[in-house]
């Protein structure tokens, strides 16, 4: 049980990971190319836009720090926590080492 609450836990860290960059590429394209047309627009000034891109960002992020990160360093919480925290710095080393290689073969 313990096994599958940990790659549970694994899974959510990466997924939560992954949606990081999502928000700051959402700002950039509003700005490097407005006048594209898109089938959903958020309204707003720049100020707003601002905001819609922090906020999600920083509740993510925090959302990892309780997830991820051991923040008691107890023996139950480093057994609990630690692990994900070395699948998850794994599993990202091991995810940017095949980018590389793959750009290295081209």
């Amino acid at each position: 049980q313990d096994f599958f609450w940990a790659f549970f836990s694994l899974n959510l860290v990466l997924f939560l990971l992954s949606y990081i960059p999502v928000f700051p590429a959402f700002y950039k394209l509003r700005k490097i190319d407005p006048e594209t047309p898109r089938p959903f627009k958020v309204s707003g000034s720049d100020g707003i836009l601002k905001v819609y891109m922090a906020l999600p960002m920083i509740i993510i992020i925090i959302s990892l720090i309780f997830t991820a990160i051991p923040l008691q360093y107890d023996k139950a919480s480093l057994t609990e926590q630690l692990p994900i925290t070395i699948g998850a710095i794994i599993f990202i080393v091991i995810g940017e080492l095949i980018i590389k290689f793959k750009k290295i073969k081209k």
